[in-house]
């Protein structure tokens, strides 16, 4: 039976995943464009693509990890007789959002605010970071604030997993800066036969979007989550899915609509891209991100993308990176967690229903 809190959750969660698509179909296809090698809508249409094949076959390992692994019940057969109050079907195990729906919905309203604001500001910043701080947050709220009932069943933050993927958003731009820089040193010697620039801006090309298609199935594998993964806490027995094919279709709507800034900052912004070094920070990228997915950490495709192209234009010099749009995204990265976290706690305080 569909209720008007799974419509609200459900409603939330499009426009969340509206939000990543805006905001993250850049760090699929934004070097690919930057570099001139394919238009904008061409460039939509292989996402759309290869990000439905990626959140269908591979976005179930972070959506666990969303749903069940930040923001956990201590005393599990205390919330087992909460869930059985509630009508939670039998054999389905609550988690503290499927017992408060409403503050599901206003932790996945406060990544998305934030998430929508910097990508009218054009500063690449992570949806992910921002949808696990805005759980913390809840988390916290209802811990701190919730019904003698909630504390009975001890509602607190998965310290040891939300310490796991802190370290991972350190490494992954790191890790993609590295991957980068060592994949274009790499297919630059391998190519250096090739005497007619034209013949090696056509290799590099192809390339780059081969790997611009391989970075959409990433995207759609570890993104598709931080849209939607907050529904299945609150409805645990739905069909994941469908769920994830929902969260890419919203996606995709947010990439058609809303993405031509991103892209136009991941593409220009930082560094002037080739088809070689954009071919080496989308691959570089690509692999960062597939790692994390495959061990069910919910990594930032931005932190990603920017790390691959920082990498890249490293390959010809610190001269040739920006370091003033660096510092202005870092900047950005910083305050994310702490500002989603924060609006998330105050709105699950006043609208939660704790």
């Amino acid at each position: 039976m569909i209720t008007i809190v799974l419509l609200a959750m459900l409603a939330a969660a499009f426009f969340a995943s509206w939000n990543v698509g805006s905001h993250d179909a850049a760090n699929s296809m934004g070097t690919s464009v930057g570099s001139r090698i394919i238009t904008i809508r061409r460039a939509v249409f292989l996402l759309s693509i290869f990000v439905v094949l990626g959140a269908v076959l591979q976005g179930n390992y972070i959506m666990d990890t969303i749903s069940r692994g930040i923001v956990k019940f201590e005393n599990e057969n205390a919330a087992a007789q909460l869930a059985e109050n509630i009508g939670l079907p039998a054999g389905v195990a609550p988690t503290p959002f499927s017992l408060l729906p409403w503050a599901a919905v206003a932790a996945t309203l406060s990544a998305s605010i934030w998430v929508l604001l910097c990508t009218y500001l054009g500063l690449p910043v992570s949806t992910g970071h921002s949808l696990v701080a805005s759980l913390v947050g809840a988390g916290l709220a209802i811990s701190m604030l919730g019904s003698p009932a909630i504390a009975t069943a001890g509602v607190s933050v998965n310290t040891a997993k939300f310490t796991q993927i802190l370290i991972s958003w350190v490494i992954t731009p790191l890790g993609a800066i590295g991957f980068a820089f060592l994949f274009y040193r790499i297919t630059n010697r391998m190519l250096r036969r090739v005497r007619s620039v034209t013949s090696f801006n056509t290799i590099y090309s192809t390339l780059t979007i081969a790997t611009a298609c391989y970075m959409a199935y990433a995207f759609g594998a570890n993104d598709v989550s931080h849209g939607v993964g907050v529904v299945l806490a609150v409805a645990p027995s739905l069909n994941v899915s469908l769920l994830a094919l929902f969260g890419a279709v919203a996606m995709i709507c947010g990439a058609v609509m809303y993405s031509s800034r991103m892209i136009e900052t991941i593409g220009k912004k930082f560094t002037i891209l080739s088809p070689s070094t954009a071919f080496a920070a989308q691959f570089g990228a690509a692999m960062t991100v597939l790692i994390f997915a495959w061990l069910g950490m919910p990594v930032s495709s931005s932190h990603a993308i920017v790390g691959g192209v920082i990498g890249a234009g490293l390959v010809r010099g610190t001269s040739t990176v920006s370091g003033k749009k660096i510092g202005r995204t870092s900047l950005a990265w910083v305050l994310t967690p702490f500002v989603t976290m924060g609006i998330s706690f105050a709105l699950v305080a006043i609208f939660g229903g704790i």
